[in-house]
């Protein structure tokens, strides 16, 4: 067996009902990703019967994913590369290769914990992962079905995942803290600030996701500020265009270069 992951729940998915699995990893082989940081367990939410590669391509991750702008299927820039390790995780859960969680909190005791390499924790039942909450080190989490009433739940220990400043002041409005994607010409809003862990932020040499602990919704009170991260590269790209495609949805009068002096006021610019 594969020690280095457990299956923590199967199921139908909270968002659309198909067939899901939770799977935990990194109990002995920590990631090599820089950013999330060293010992941190992650959670993986994959559709239990198609490869994650293969329904992010043709749009069934919905199940785990839900309304996500950030969708490739949709045209979205999300930065999981699905055919590398949620395909590899999700191979070696078909092969048999992870145990069953017990349900005991041992396994999570003094560990940092991601909710969600992959997936949104909203495709798993309510009370899935308290047990992990209560004894874990510290730990995280995002989720895109905060505008779902019926997932106010996830409020205490996620944080919204907002794509533009009207999400924000909708999901603080609504007792959220948010994690904001933004562009490069976007100013930080008010009780919100630069994730600690990203090439803009003056520490980020020194700081990554498991020190930081800081996305763990209303864990540790509701005043604490949201955090916002830039967008570079082609997902850029392809974010700015969903950005556009957005604003001429809300105001189809609202031209290019209309958008463009928009956002010179927002950022207090002479014209």
């Amino acid at each position: 067996m594969n020690k280095n992951g457990l299956v923590l729940w199967e199921g139908p998915s909270e968002i659309n009902g198909e067939p899901v699995v939770a799977i935990a990893t990194g109990f002995e082989r920590s990631t090599t990703n820089d950013k999330i940081g060293k010992d941190t367990i992650q959670i993986w939410y994959l559709h239990r019967d198609i490869p994650p590669n293969v329904a992010s391509r043709e749009g069934q991750d919905e199940a785990v994913c839900g309304d996500c702008m950030h969708r490739p299927s949709t045209g979205g820039a999300c930065y999981v590369i699905t055919f590398q390790a949620p395909l590899a995780v999700w191979k070696a859960y078909k092969r048999g290769s992870y145990q069953q969680w017990d349900g005991t909190g041992m396994p999570f005791l003094n560990r940092k914990v991601r909710f969600g390499a992959y997936g949104d924790p909203a495709a798993a039942p309510k009370d899935t992962f308290k047990g992990i909450r209560k004894v874990s080190k510290r730990h995280y989490g995002y989720t895109h079905q905060w505008k779902n009433p019926d997932m106010v739940h996830l409020r205490d220990w996620c944080m919204a995942s907002a794509d533009s400043p009207p999400d924000y002041l909708r999901a603080r409005s609504k007792g959220w803290r948010t994690f904001r994607v933004r562009t490069e010409d976007e100013p930080l809003q008010p009780n919100e600030r630069m994730c600690p862990a990203s090439e803009e932020s003056p520490v980020y040499e020194t700081m990554d996701c498991g020190k930081c602990g800081g996305c763990d919704g209303l864990t540790r009170g509701a005043k604490r500020p949201g955090y916002a991260i830039i967008v570079h590269g082609i997902k850029a790209q392809r974010f700015n265009k969903q950005q556009e495609q957005a604003n001429e949805i809300q105001d189809p009068n609202n031209t290019s270069h209309q958008r463009q002096r928009d956002v010179q006021l927002r950022n207090g610019m002479q014209l």
